[in-house]
């Protein structure tokens, strides 16, 4: 590793140098347990769960029970076809050996039925005449500010002339006589 004057330079070339090495020992040794442990076929099967999607190899399954009992490795995601039924079926598992499944429906389509699903579809229309433009609306909260304000300087007091007034009609300060009553229990 050559050096240079910057410090750090070098510290990020002697990091990339090191991950440089890791990489290639994981690889060498890769190699070494697939050419004695004769699993070729398993680390294959593993790249291809791990491939894009582009690049899916389907496994044919009978059945959504086939699907579920798939053997997939841990952080890889097995696609499957179902052989006898128009579904496919996608199972992966996480990093600690968590599975998760899931089951899809084909259903052909036209490529109208394309082309509406994923043109961006239009925002209705709002009729803007049913509504209080900003100018009128704050004329009457202002109006609403003014009455709120007058009726709190003058609150509204009881008017004595009309409680005696209603004292003067019944005879008797606005109380029901024992007659009306009497008269009102019988009516029921």
């Amino acid at each position: 590793m050559a050096l240079t004057m910057n410090p750090a330079l070098n510290q990020q070339m002697a990091q990339l140098e090191q991950e440089y090495m890791q990489r290639r020992n994981e690889l060498m040794q890769s190699f070494y347990n697939q050419q004695n442990n004769n699993n070729w076929n398993q680390q294959n099967t593993q790249a291809q769960q791990t491939t894009p999607a582009q690049n899916v190899n389907w496994i044919q399954v009978s059945g959504i029970d086939g699907a579920k009992n798939q053997i997939v490795q841990q952080g890889c995601t097995a696609w499957m076809m179902d052989n006898n039924n128009p579904y496919f079926y996608v199972k992966s598992v996480d990093k600690i050996g968590s599975p998760e499944f899931h089951a899809f429906f084909f259903q052909e389509v036209s490529e109208s039925e394309i082309n509406q699903r994923t043109m961006p579809k239009e925002q209705p229309q709002i009729d803007l005449s049913q509504y209080v433009q900003r100018g009128e609306f704050e004329q009457l909260k202002s109006l609403i500010e003014q009455l709120t304000n007058a009726q709190e300087k003058h609150p509204i007091k009881a008017n004595k002339e009309v409680v005696n007034n209603v004292e003067s009609v019944n005879g008797n300060d606005g109380k029901q006589t024992g007659a009306g009553r009497t008269s009102g229990a019988r009516g029921k």
